[in-house]
Protein backbone atom coordinates (compact mmCIF):
# COMPACT_ATOMS: atom_id res chain seq x y z
CA UNK A 1 0.00 0.00 0.00
CA UNK A 2 1.18 3.42 -0.66
CA UNK A 3 2.33 5.76 1.71
CA UNK A 4 0.00 8.46 0.93
CA UNK A 5 -2.88 5.66 0.94
CA UNK A 6 -1.91 4.92 4.83
CA UNK A 7 -1.72 8.43 5.51
CA UNK A 8 -5.81 8.74 4.50
CA UNK A 9 -6.57 5.53 6.15
CA UNK A 10 -5.38 6.94 9.02
CA UNK A 11 -6.72 10.23 8.67
CA UNK A 12 -9.90 8.52 8.32
CA UNK A 13 -9.66 6.44 11.38
CA UNK A 14 -8.85 9.58 13.80
CA UNK A 15 -11.54 11.53 12.26
CA UNK A 16 -14.13 8.42 13.09
CA UNK A 17 -13.16 8.28 16.58
CA UNK A 18 -13.34 11.49 17.29
CA UNK A 19 -16.68 11.90 15.75
CA UNK A 20 -17.58 8.31 17.92
CA UNK A 21 -16.36 10.50 21.42
CA UNK A 22 -17.59 13.80 20.27
CA UNK A 23 -20.85 11.61 19.60
CA UNK A 24 -20.82 10.00 23.00
CA UNK A 25 -20.60 13.30 25.00
CA UNK A 26 -23.28 14.72 23.12
CA UNK A 27 -25.14 11.48 24.26
CA UNK A 28 -24.45 12.26 27.22
CA UNK A 29 -24.85 16.01 27.38
CA UNK A 30 -28.80 15.21 26.05
CA UNK A 31 -29.30 12.29 28.37
CA UNK A 32 -28.44 14.79 31.70
CA UNK A 33 -30.17 17.97 30.20
CA UNK A 34 -33.37 15.44 29.68
CA UNK A 35 -32.96 13.81 33.02
CA UNK A 36 -32.87 17.25 34.67
CA UNK A 37 -36.44 18.53 32.82
CA UNK A 38 -37.82 15.31 33.71
CA UNK A 39 -36.43 15.46 37.64
CA UNK A 40 -37.95 18.59 37.92
CA UNK A 41 -41.48 18.35 36.31
CA UNK A 42 -41.51 15.20 38.73
CA UNK A 43 -40.56 17.15 41.72
CA UNK A 44 -43.37 19.64 40.80
CA UNK A 45 -45.75 17.08 40.22
CA UNK A 46 -45.07 14.81 43.40
CA UNK A 47 -44.04 17.86 45.72
CA UNK A 48 -43.83 14.76 48.83
CA UNK A 49 -41.37 13.49 47.02
CA UNK A 50 -39.58 16.21 45.86
CA UNK A 51 -36.27 15.91 48.08
CA UNK A 52 -35.52 12.34 46.75
CA UNK A 53 -36.39 13.15 43.36
CA UNK A 54 -33.74 15.95 43.17
CA UNK A 55 -31.26 14.77 44.74
CA UNK A 56 -30.56 11.72 42.38
CA UNK A 57 -29.04 14.07 39.27
CA UNK A 58 -26.05 15.11 41.34
CA UNK A 59 -25.58 10.78 41.27
CA UNK A 60 -27.04 10.36 37.94
CA UNK A 61 -24.28 13.07 36.47
CA UNK A 62 -21.23 11.78 38.03
CA UNK A 63 -22.14 8.26 36.93
CA UNK A 64 -22.64 9.53 33.63
CA UNK A 65 -19.55 10.91 32.67
CA UNK A 66 -17.71 9.22 34.58
CA UNK A 67 -18.78 6.49 31.97
CA UNK A 68 -18.89 8.71 29.02
CA UNK A 69 -15.03 9.37 29.43
CA UNK A 70 -14.37 5.85 30.31
CA UNK A 71 -15.80 4.38 27.26
CA UNK A 72 -14.29 7.16 24.98
CA UNK A 73 -10.47 6.16 26.51
CA UNK A 74 -10.99 2.48 26.19
CA UNK A 75 -13.68 1.77 23.70
CA UNK A 76 -12.90 4.21 21.25
CA UNK A 77 -9.48 5.16 21.43
CA UNK A 78 -7.79 2.37 23.65
CA UNK A 79 -4.32 3.88 24.08
CA UNK A 80 -1.33 1.26 24.84
CA UNK A 81 -0.54 1.01 28.19
CA UNK A 82 2.55 2.63 27.91
CA UNK A 83 0.53 5.97 27.09
CA UNK A 84 -1.39 5.66 29.40
CA UNK A 85 0.93 5.93 32.19
CA UNK A 86 2.86 8.46 30.39
CA UNK A 87 -0.26 10.95 29.85
CA UNK A 88 -1.06 9.78 33.78
CA UNK A 89 2.65 11.17 34.90
CA UNK A 90 2.09 14.02 32.69
CA UNK A 91 -1.36 15.27 34.12
CA UNK A 92 0.08 14.24 37.83
CA UNK A 93 2.92 16.71 37.26
CA UNK A 94 0.22 19.16 35.78
CA UNK A 95 -1.71 18.47 39.20
CA UNK A 96 1.04 19.38 41.45
CA UNK A 97 2.46 22.40 39.94
CA UNK A 98 -1.16 24.38 38.97
CA UNK A 99 -4.35 22.75 39.63
CA UNK A 100 -4.17 21.65 43.58
CA UNK A 101 -7.37 23.62 44.32
CA UNK A 102 -9.41 22.15 41.83
CA UNK A 103 -7.90 18.39 42.24
CA UNK A 104 -8.95 18.98 46.08
CA UNK A 105 -12.12 20.80 45.14
CA UNK A 106 -13.40 17.39 42.70
CA UNK A 107 -12.13 15.00 45.53
CA UNK A 108 -14.20 16.86 47.88
CA UNK A 109 -17.34 17.01 45.99
CA UNK A 110 -16.85 13.27 45.01
CA UNK A 111 -16.96 12.57 49.26
CA UNK A 112 -19.82 14.65 49.52
CA UNK A 113 -21.68 12.49 46.87
CA UNK A 114 -20.70 9.24 48.35
CA UNK A 115 -21.61 10.43 51.81
CA UNK A 116 -24.36 12.52 51.23
CA UNK A 117 -23.77 14.92 54.36
CA UNK A 118 -26.86 16.98 52.59
CA UNK A 119 -28.57 16.35 49.26
CA UNK A 120 -30.20 18.52 46.86
CA UNK A 121 -33.35 20.73 48.34
CA UNK A 122 -32.16 20.11 52.14
CA UNK A 123 -31.30 23.58 54.21
CA UNK A 124 -27.72 23.88 55.41
CA UNK A 125 -25.47 26.57 57.47
CA UNK A 126 -22.03 26.65 56.09
CA UNK A 127 -19.48 29.20 55.59
CA UNK A 128 -22.26 31.54 57.47
CA UNK A 129 -24.58 30.87 55.11
CA UNK A 130 -27.90 29.57 55.09
CA UNK A 131 -29.86 28.60 52.64
CA UNK A 132 -31.50 25.67 50.41
CA UNK A 133 -29.11 23.51 48.45
CA UNK A 134 -29.68 24.06 44.29
CA UNK A 135 -26.97 22.13 43.39
CA UNK A 136 -23.96 19.89 43.94
CA UNK A 137 -21.22 19.70 41.11
CA UNK A 138 -17.63 18.43 41.45
CA UNK A 139 -15.90 21.53 42.22
CA UNK A 140 -18.55 23.83 44.52
CA UNK A 141 -22.14 24.04 45.72
CA UNK A 142 -24.97 26.26 45.56
CA UNK A 143 -27.39 27.31 48.22
CA UNK A 144 -29.93 29.60 47.67
CA UNK A 145 -30.50 32.25 50.53
CA UNK A 146 -33.88 33.63 52.10
CA UNK A 147 -33.00 36.87 50.83
CA UNK A 148 -32.82 35.45 47.07
CA UNK A 149 -29.40 34.96 46.70
CA UNK A 150 -27.67 32.39 45.20
CA UNK A 151 -24.07 31.36 46.65
CA UNK A 152 -21.39 29.40 45.54
CA UNK A 153 -18.69 27.59 48.24
CA UNK A 154 -16.18 25.56 47.08
CA UNK A 155 -16.28 21.95 48.18
CA UNK A 156 -12.84 21.91 49.44
CA UNK A 157 -14.29 24.43 52.17
CA UNK A 158 -17.69 22.53 52.66
CA UNK A 159 -15.98 19.41 53.24
CA UNK A 160 -13.25 21.27 55.72
CA UNK A 161 -15.75 23.07 58.02
CA UNK A 162 -19.02 22.00 59.79
CA UNK A 163 -22.28 21.83 58.47
CA UNK A 164 -25.53 22.41 59.92
CA UNK A 165 -28.47 20.10 57.74
CA UNK A 166 -32.23 21.17 59.03
CA UNK A 167 -33.93 18.54 57.01
CA UNK A 168 -31.41 15.54 56.38
CA UNK A 169 -33.90 14.87 53.17
CA UNK A 170 -36.76 14.92 54.78
CA UNK A 171 -39.40 17.82 53.42
CA UNK A 172 -40.06 18.93 56.37
CA UNK A 173 -37.99 20.24 59.41
CA UNK A 174 -38.36 21.99 62.91
CA UNK A 175 -38.91 25.50 63.17
CA UNK A 176 -38.59 27.67 66.06
CA UNK A 177 -40.32 31.09 66.55
CA UNK A 178 -38.96 33.37 69.26
CA UNK A 179 -40.49 36.31 70.98
CA UNK A 180 -40.47 38.29 74.41
CA UNK A 181 -42.63 39.87 76.46
CA UNK A 182 -42.34 41.55 80.18
CA UNK A 183 -41.73 39.10 82.99
CA UNK A 184 -45.26 40.03 84.43
CA UNK A 185 -47.08 38.90 81.41
CA UNK A 186 -49.71 35.46 82.27
CA UNK A 187 -47.13 33.15 81.17
CA UNK A 188 -49.45 30.11 81.19
CA UNK A 189 -52.12 32.19 78.89
CA UNK A 190 -49.53 33.66 76.39
CA UNK A 191 -48.28 29.78 76.07
CA UNK A 192 -51.63 28.77 75.08
CA UNK A 193 -52.08 31.20 72.66
CA UNK A 194 -48.54 30.26 71.09
CA UNK A 195 -49.53 26.95 70.97
CA UNK A 196 -52.70 27.90 69.36
CA UNK A 197 -51.20 30.28 67.13
CA UNK A 198 -48.17 27.06 65.88
CA UNK A 199 -51.76 24.85 65.46
CA UNK A 200 -53.82 27.07 63.72
CA UNK A 201 -51.36 27.71 60.93
CA UNK A 202 -51.05 26.81 57.40
CA UNK A 203 -48.01 25.68 57.15
CA UNK A 204 -47.69 23.73 60.04
CA UNK A 205 -47.53 19.78 60.15
CA UNK A 206 -49.96 18.66 62.78
CA UNK A 207 -48.50 15.26 62.69
CA UNK A 208 -45.33 16.62 64.70
CA UNK A 209 -45.54 17.62 67.90
CA UNK A 210 -45.89 21.71 69.14
CA UNK A 211 -43.86 22.84 72.10
CA UNK A 212 -43.47 26.39 73.81
CA UNK A 213 -40.45 26.86 76.07
CA UNK A 214 -40.06 30.02 78.86
CA UNK A 215 -37.43 31.13 80.09
CA UNK A 216 -35.84 34.53 81.92
CA UNK A 217 -34.05 36.80 79.93
CA UNK A 218 -32.89 40.52 81.29
CA UNK A 219 -32.12 42.99 78.83
CA UNK A 220 -32.07 45.81 80.66
CA UNK A 221 -35.36 44.89 82.48
CA UNK A 222 -36.33 41.52 83.56
CA UNK A 223 -38.61 39.67 80.52
CA UNK A 224 -39.93 36.39 79.75
CA UNK A 225 -38.74 34.81 76.47
CA UNK A 226 -41.03 32.30 74.93
CA UNK A 227 -39.72 29.73 72.18
CA UNK A 228 -42.11 28.29 70.07
CA UNK A 229 -41.13 24.52 68.27
CA UNK A 230 -43.29 23.52 65.78
CA UNK A 231 -42.71 21.48 62.28
CA UNK A 232 -43.51 22.85 58.86
CA UNK A 233 -44.80 21.17 56.18
CA UNK A 234 -42.77 22.34 53.68
CA UNK A 235 -38.95 23.70 54.75
CA UNK A 236 -39.60 26.47 51.84
CA UNK A 237 -42.14 27.75 53.93
CA UNK A 238 -39.46 27.98 56.88
CA UNK A 239 -39.68 32.10 57.74
CA UNK A 240 -43.33 32.26 56.72
CA UNK A 241 -44.10 29.85 59.41
CA UNK A 242 -42.28 31.33 61.92
CA UNK A 243 -43.55 34.77 61.01
CA UNK A 244 -47.00 33.89 61.02
CA UNK A 245 -47.19 32.40 64.57
CA UNK A 246 -45.65 35.77 65.71
CA UNK A 247 -47.90 37.68 64.15
CA UNK A 248 -50.98 35.48 65.47
CA UNK A 249 -49.80 35.67 68.82
CA UNK A 250 -49.11 39.35 69.18
CA UNK A 251 -53.06 39.66 67.23
CA UNK A 252 -54.18 37.12 70.21
CA UNK A 253 -52.30 38.89 73.07
CA UNK A 254 -53.55 42.09 71.92
CA UNK A 255 -57.04 40.98 71.78
CA UNK A 256 -56.74 39.71 75.21
CA UNK A 257 -54.88 43.21 76.57
CA UNK A 258 -51.87 41.31 77.47
CA UNK A 259 -49.69 43.68 76.01
CA UNK A 260 -48.52 46.28 77.94
CA UNK A 261 -49.07 50.01 77.42
CA UNK A 262 -46.21 52.07 74.80
CA UNK A 263 -45.60 55.12 76.66
CA UNK A 264 -46.43 58.20 75.27
CA UNK A 265 -42.96 60.11 74.06
CA UNK A 266 -42.53 63.74 74.99
CA UNK A 267 -43.36 66.07 72.40
CA UNK A 268 -40.41 68.24 71.42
Amino acid sequence: MKPENIQNLTDLVTANRVFLALLVLAAAWLFLHAFLILSRVLSRRFTRYRMLISSLFPVVRLLVWTGSVAIILFKVFHPPANTVLAVSASAGLAVGLGAQDLIRNIIAGVLILMERPFRVGDMIQVSGEYGEVTAIGLRSIRIQTFDDSSVTIPNAVVASQTVSNSNSGALYEMVVAQFVLPATVDVLRVKQLARDAAASSPYVDLKKPITVLVEDHFEWVFLTRFKVKAYVLDIRYERLFASDIIERVKQASAAEGLLPEQPELPVA
